[in-house]
């Protein structure tokens, strides 16, 4: 493997240590709480660079000085904004492009701007990356105008006979979206067997011994237009390449 990415991967270890094994849920509270006069902050930017010298070495000390001080500002950053799962993948991104960038400038691995030109103007690139919108948000709309009828009888149910079962707020929207990229992605790869253990796995999970009939049959109809976008997106993606031969 080439040097640049062993370094690269080394780099990005070393963040994932300083973040997610030096780094205890405690400090991170604390630095919500205090921001910029919490000393966890700080004891979390020296572990950083400490853990950044460690592997990849003080010879890239002005390297690792743009990483820990980019840490810091971000990580600043973050102690003003609502803690979320949106904030925290914000986050994430933003030190891995750091480390990217930073990788880019020690091994000048800068790509040409015909590389950019044909990436963008790539049909495997906008057909992809509809597909893959198309199955988040869209299906999630899809999916619910196909089950709103039977949503709205589970609704009406559900308001007469108080249930507090009925589950987490916009979690089936994003267990649906995960489920549907999953089975696109397996079917892509013929990986048909996969899917079918993944059907079964969740059929154990959906069950529900207090056998609700209308809610089973809800959870069913969802599941299966679901699935139906997932295998025909998938489908369409491997039949697309002929069309264009």
């Amino acid at each position: 493997m080439d040097n640049s990415y062993i370094w690269l991967t080394k780099i990005i270890l070393a963040h994932m240590l300083s973040d997610f094994f030096f780094q205890k849920n405690s400090w991170v509270k604390d630095r919500e709480k205090r921001r910029l006069v919490s000393p966890y902050l700080y004891l979390h930017i020296l572990i950083t660079a400490i853990t950044a010298i460690v592997m990849v070495g003080f010879v890239y000390w002005k390297t690792i000085l743009i990483i820990t001080c980019s840490h810091y500002v971000i990580d600043l950053l973050k102690s003003y904004a609502k803690p979320s799962f949106k904030t925290f993948i914000i986050d994430q991104i933003a030190h891995l492009l750091v480390l990217i960038l930073c990788w880019s400038m020690v091994f000048e691995k800068f790509p040409s701007l015909n590389t950019l030109s044909n990436f963008y103007h790539s049909s495997q690139f906008w057909i992809l990356g509809a597909a893959i919108y198309f199955l988040t948000f869209p299906s999630s709309i899809i999916v619910g105008q196909a089950t709103r009828k039977w949503s709205t009888q589970l609704l009406d149910q559900s308001t007469a006979i108080p249930n507090p079962s009925l589950g987490l707020l916009n979690a089936g929207k994003y267990i649906g979206i995960i489920e549907r990229l999953l089975i696109c992605f397996l079917v892509y790869q013929n990986q048909y067997e996969a899917v079918g253990l993944f059907i079964t796995g969740k059929s154990i999970l959906r069950y529900n011994s207090q056998n609700e009939e209308v809610k089973t049959e809800y959870l069913l109809v969802g599941t299966l237009v679901s699935m139906l976008l997932a295998f025909s997106v998938a489908i369409l993606l491997k039949q697309i390449p002929l069309f264009f031969s």
